[in-house]
């Protein structure tokens, strides 16, 4: 996943407040393949989230919830026929009511 897109998720579509504080952590965040070989190049990412920081689980999943989310929505307006079910039939267009909810996709940690 890309920076800007997290970002843009976070503001947009969940409303999450203070986004740049992460935004700044982010920025310009580098990475050595053999940090104590002065010669290995010294690459800067802007992808993926920063292995063991303790905030990444929580911005993947953001992120992923988001992405299943509009995966549910498309799979709905395009009529997708691999929907899943959990609850009773459904009729209409709602993809939530009393009886159920319908999607297309499902994640589990890291597999989707």
């Amino acid at each position: 996943m890309s920076h800007a897109a997290l970002w843009q998720v976070m503001r947009i579509r969940f409303k999450i407040p203070d986004v740049d504080i992460l935004e700044q952590m982010y920025e310009g965040a580098t990475v050595r393949l053999a940090p104590n070989d002065e010669e290995s190049a010294t690459i800067t990412f802007n992808t993926g989230v920063a292995l063991g920081s303790i905030a990444s689980q929580q911005l993947f999943n953001i992120f992923i919830n988001a992405l299943l989310r509009l995966l549910t929505v498309t799979g709905h307006n395009e009529d997708g026929s691999h929907r899943l079910q959990i609850g009773k039939n459904q009729k209409g267009d709602n993809q939530r009511d009393e009886n159920g909810y319908q999607f297309n996709s499902i994640g589990f940690i890291e597999d989707i």
